[in-house]
Order: structure tokens, then sequence, then C-alpha cells
């Protein structure tokens, strides 16, 4: 899997925000690695996003992964 460090830029996180910013940007890898393997600008959308909600203050990993799903025209149910 790829990781989201390179993406954060131009952000502070705690270490418990970058772990849990990490499992979801994986979490959402996984859901939609069941269509093909995302090449690396669907990986940073996903990545992007998560880091934008959670700079904005989202902490729930299930919204974030739902909201970077919905970036990219997946719906959570619809997935895996």
């Amino acid at each position: 899997m790829t990781s989201i460090v390179p993406f954060i830029n131009n952000a502070v996180f705690e270490p418990e925000d970058i772990r849990m910013v990490s499992d979801a940007y994986d979490k959402v890898l996984e859901d939609i690695y069941g269509f093909g393997h995302p090449n690396k600008i669907v990986e940073g959308i996903i990545a992007t996003r998560i880091i934008i909600l959670t700079k904005g203050g989202e902490r729930d990993p299930d919204r974030l992964r739902e909201r970077a799903l919905a970036a990219c025209g997946f719906e959570l149910d619809r997935v895996g």
C-alpha cells in the first residue's frame, strides 16, 4: 500500500492524527482495489481529501473514508 505521509504538506498533525488518517487512507484504497488498482492520481485525490477534511476538524475515520470515496465518485454502500 501507498503511504499518505508524502501527501501531507503544509499541515501539522499529532501522531495519533497521522495514524488515523493513515488508517482511513489504507481502508479507502482497500475499498477501491475491488475495482482494480487505483493509479497515482486517484491515490492523490483520496489522500488530499482526507487531509483537507482532517485539517478542517473531522476525526471520524468512517466519515473520512466515506467522503474520500465520494470525492472519487464512489459510494460506501456500493464498494466492497
